[in-house]
């Protein structure tokens, strides 16, 4: 089951992997899918993920959660701006990944996926941050040119996570959605790729 504690993140692990041993290899001023940014302003983004994540794993606690998962996707658009100016920054300076990714696996291995870390949208479960940074993973990891093309099952996890923020927002509308293979519909339901009726009411459902 893919959404089985242990199994998202090890997927996380895995898509990460897939994009650090992608990353040597691309040219940096090349355009990614993402407007305004070359491939390594995504790559500065990404590399941050994990260093946030390391942020976030020394907040872990038995505190309850205050944000969902839904919650957590839909509010992305309220840090855009924050987000495009950090990876900018942060494109400036030689940021290696896969170092990054290296130093916070002993964490992420020790982690209870039960506790609670407050991330900057408030406190969310880890295994639902997790989720989360699966999204991140795959649809940045396709964002690059060339894309990195995601882990099954990192893919399948951020496929029926943005599945759960369209029922949140259009129930109605799940069986539409479900119709699409998975990377179609993460990749409509983020903004990257035109959809049609009925789902274009909707969509995207986080950028």
């Amino acid at each position: 089951m893919s959404n089985a504690p242990d199994k998202v993140r090890e997927a996380l692990v895995r898509q990460w992997s897939l994009i650090a041993d992608a990353v040597p290899a691309l040219d940096p001023g090349a355009q990614s899918r993402v407007s305004g940014w070359l491939n390594r302003e995504v790559i500065a983004h990404l590399a941050m993920q994990p260093s946030l994540l390391a942020r976030f794993l020394k907040t872990a606690s038995v505190a309850q959660p205050e944000v969902s998962l839904e919650e957590n996707l839909a509010g992305t658009v309220t840090l855009s701006e924050m987000i495009n100016t950090a990876a900018r920054e942060a494109a400036e300076a030689d940021l290696d990944f896969a170092a990054r990714m290296t130093r916070v696996l002993p964490a992420l291995s020790a982690a209870n996926l039960n506790d609670t870390v407050t991330t900057m949208q408030g406190p969310i479960s880890l295994l639902d941050y997790l989720r989360t940074r699966c999204v991140e993973a795959v649809v940045h990891g396709c964002d690059l040119a060339p894309p990195v093309s995601p882990d099954e099952e990192a893919l399948q996890i951020a496929a029926t996570a943005l599945l759960g923020a369209l029922e949140a927002r259009r129930g109605d509308l799940m069986p539409a959605a479900r119709s699409l293979p998975a990377l179609v519909w993460v990749d409509q339901a983020t903004g990257r790729a035109q959809s049609g009726p009925p789902l274009d009411e909707a969509l995207p459902v986080m950028s």
